[in-house]
């Protein structure tokens, strides 16, 4: 079995760098390394084709001549893959063990070789694990796998594709959308693919040069007032792309975006206003709050009457509640509440 190491890259080539030579020291030998460069203005192209030249897996290095986006890239950088499988990592991500794909390989030989799946992550700085797969398992895709576990594609480094069932489901209609991994993977499952969990993490997330985290979203994160500007996170955006992928699919419910819109309001959201405010933003907070006002949501606008009511009182609810709720205590309390919701 090949396994394609899918990378979408654009400018650090010093962690690119860094990470190449963390996946050189995987003890699984049929591995290809694909790296789509989305027209960097590093010096990405010498030094990639400098270590082609003694690297331990072949590399397939595509630059592109303007810049495409990440959702294209990413696209394209499965795209180019030759493998079975592919294994999707950031260029600050890397493999957590020298045996994570000898693992993965194990496993999806095991489970009978299932379309779409994840693993767990480690953030090399706190070695605090990240446990998106509360256990290990395989499901038949269907419409509550795909709604109870969308999210947990939203952060691309560990998320595996078996390389026909991306094909079956590849498309540009979500690139500019920033999610469109979230698409593919639902695609998948609603047409009936297996879906697949790792408990194990076999991704090192944020890996460190120099004591530094490249473009960490904190430090993006707006303190002062007079920076002060209304945001939505993105969050509209997965709310439209997991309604299209589901309508995509030939499941067009109503009852079905009613559920997608409010777990986005009773799970999404507040984690994220919690989080604004531990790291010192609450200026930020306040700005997603106002981004986030239902009227502002265009699924939200197609709902029944009774449905926009009862989201609104959510959104009311959830805000006030986040808002003067410990930000702290949430911290502590965060890993076993994000366990019982994937549970």
């Amino acid at each position: 079995m090949k396994i394609s190491i899918c990378i979408p890259h654009y400018n650090r080539i010093e962690y690119l760098l860094k990470s190449l030579a963390f996946i050189e020291k995987q003890t699984y030998d049929n591995v290809e390394i694909v790296i789509s460069d989305d027209n960097s203005s590093d010096d990405t192209e010498k030094e990639i084709t400098e270590v082609k030249k003694t690297y331990k897996f072949p590399i397939i290095y595509h630059r592109n001549t303007n810049n495409l986006g990440y959702d294209r890239n990413l696209r394209q950088s499965i795209e180019l893959a030759t493998g079975d499988y592919c294994f999707v990592l950031g260029n600050d991500d890397t493999f957590y063990a020298p045996d994570d794909l000898s693992y993965l390989v194990s496993f999806l030989k095991k489970n009978n070789f299932p379309d779409v799946g994840f693993c767990n992550y480690i953030e090399e700085g706190n070695n605090k694990l990240y446990e998106r797969a509360p256990f290990t398992s395989v499901f038949k895709g269907n419409q509550n796998i795909a709604l109870k576990y969308y999210r947990s594609f939203s952060f691309v480094a560990g998320l595996i594709y078996k390389k026909a069932a991306f094909e079956e489901v590849n498309t540009g209609k979500f690139d500019g959308s920033i999610y469109v991994q979230i698409y593919l993977a639902i695609r998948i499952i609603l047409s009936g693919g297996t879906f697949f969990m790792i408990k194990r993490p076999l991704v090192l997330k944020d890996i460190i040069i120099k004591d530094r985290v490249v473009n960490s979203y904190r430090d993006r994160l707006i303190k002062k007032w007079k920076d002060f500007k209304v945001e939505d996170g993105g969050l509209p955006s997965v709310i439209n792309v997991v309604s299209t992928a589901f309508d995509d699919s030939g499941l067009s419910d109503k009852k079905i975006k009613n559920k997608i819109v409010k777990d986005i309001y009773t799970i999404t959201y507040p984690y994220w206003i919690l989080d604004y405010k531990y790291n010192g933003a609450f200026v930020h907070a306040v700005g997603l709050a106002k981004g986030l006002k239902p009227n502002r949501i265009s699924v939200y606008a197609n709902l029944p009457f009774f449905q926009k009511i009862n989201i609104q009182l959510i959104y009311y609810f959830i805000t006030f509640s986040a808002m003067l709720f410990p930000s702290k205590l949430f911290i502590q309390i965060k890993p076993t509440l994000y366990r019982w919701i994937k549970k």
